[in-house]
């Protein structure tokens, strides 16, 4: 590892950044772009159908990807690392339709590596953060439970000490893509507070697979942890649990929102073109008032939103900061919006639109309506963009007569 993947401030490569957010198609920016599409039409697409069919996420994805060089590049940089290349390469998972796939890679990604790179201080760590990078490795995050739901301070799975090591036991819920990943990072309780555990393959044992309504690659699944792990696997010691974590959801509400709008705009571009090409009544459907401007209004506020994404990856890489409430706002506006459009889409596609193999519409709009769970409710979101609001006094009492 270099020093430069756990480098605190602002990143060095906002570049990528600013270009998303000028909408510009630099060569660099177009480079990686092409890249990123290269490979998931060469080696992940392909995956897509047997991984729907039987339920199961391909580890072959990950390691595509880190074999590429894909992860280290987007975790070059400052304690954020390129928050450019996280929204391109997720955005292009989304417009390449790969459901619980891309969400897959995205957990691995940008829910349990940056809590490795923030947090590894032991050899132990340090190594499995490279082999996360390099795609060796499948790794997720394991953190609600049964009667817990968002309240992650109620988890009752319990850290231990057992002689000159840790004991790990209880039972986590949902747990994405938990039966394909080698190594998960456990929130837990201890005496002191939350901590973080790594615990290898070997200490997990997937309990039930859950047959969600969508994403059906992603294999969320509820796993019984029970493992002894040495000192140095503690990632993040106890009492400082809750505050780690929440590091971790920041990447991964970025993600999700650019992932669901990349998605957003395969759906649009498809009903945009069938309003052109389908007839009715003698003429294509774009010439009915009622559908063309529904889909104008769906339209702009999918790209107001993405260009919104993009000023905030800009922002966010300058000053080497994430407001946790503008991500939660980020990811709490894309998710709405995402169940709203693909709903819509469906529509626009009459009864095609409703069945599974005449369009992936119909797979769009059940994948993502768990967007408004995962990462967060949307309730929690709007807690943490509420907890951030300041009042101002003086203006109130400015216009405001009593």
């Amino acid at each position: 590892m270099t020093d430069d993947r756990a480098e605190s401030g602002p990143t060095h490569s906002t570049g990528l950044a600013a270009h998303l957010a000028l909408g510009t198609a630099s060569h660099r920016t177009a480079q990686f772009r092409e890249r990123v599409r290269t490979l998931i039409t060469d080696r992940i697409a392909p995956l897509l159908p047997a991984a729907e069919r039987d339920r199961t996420f391909p580890r072959a994805a990950v390691t595509a990807c880190g074999a590429a060089g894909l992860f280290t590049e987007r975790w070059t940089g400052g304690i954020h690392g390129d928050l450019g290349r996280s929204v391109l390469l997720s955005e292009e998972m989304g417009r390449a339709g790969l459901g619980g796939i891309g969400v897959g890679i995205g957990l691995h990604l940008e829910a349990a590596v940056p809590l490795l790179r923030r947090y590894a201080t032991t050899d132990h760590a340090r190594a499995l953060l490279g082999q996360a990078l390099d795609g060796d490795i499948t790794c997720c995050v394991a953190t609600s439970e049964q009667n817990v739901g968002s309240d992650l301070a109620a988890v009752e799975t319990r850290l231990t000490p057992k002689g000159s090591q840790w004991q790990v036991h209880g039972t986590k819920w949902y747990v994405s893509p938990g039966a394909a990943a080698d190594t998960a990072l456990v929130l837990c309780r201890h005496t002191d507070g939350p901590a973080i555990v790594i615990v290898p393959r070997d200490g997990l044992h997937t309990v039930k697979r859950w047959t969600t309504t969508g994403m059906r690659s992603l294999e969320t699944v509820c796993l019984s942890v029970d493992a002894t792990v040495p000192d140095e696997a503690v990632l993040v010691r106890p009492g400082a649990g809750l505050a780690a974590m929440g590091h971790g959801l920041l990447h991964e509400r970025l993600a999700l929102a650019a992932q669901t709008l990349g998605a957003l705009d395969l759906a649009m571009t498809l009903a945009i073109t069938h309003l052109k090409r389908r007839r009715q009544f003698g003429t294509p459907l774009h010439r009915h008032q009622a559908l063309r401007l529904r889909t104008a209004d769906l339209h702009s506020q999918v790209r107001i939103t993405r260009l919104g994404l993009y000023a905030a990856a800009t922002e966010w890489s300058a000053n080497g900061h994430v407001p946790p409430a503008e991500a939660a706002a980020l990811k709490v506006t894309a998710a709405r919006l995402g169940e709203q459009v693909t709903s819509e889409c469906v529509h626009l596609f009459g009864g095609r639109g409703y069945t599974e193999d005449a369009t992936p519409l119909e797979r769009l709009w059940r994948d993502l309506k768990v967007t408004r769970l995962g990462g967060g409710s949307d309730e929690m979101m709007w807690e943490l963009v509420a907890a951030g609001f300041r009042p101002d006094h003086a203006l109130y009492e400015h216009w405001i007569t009593d």
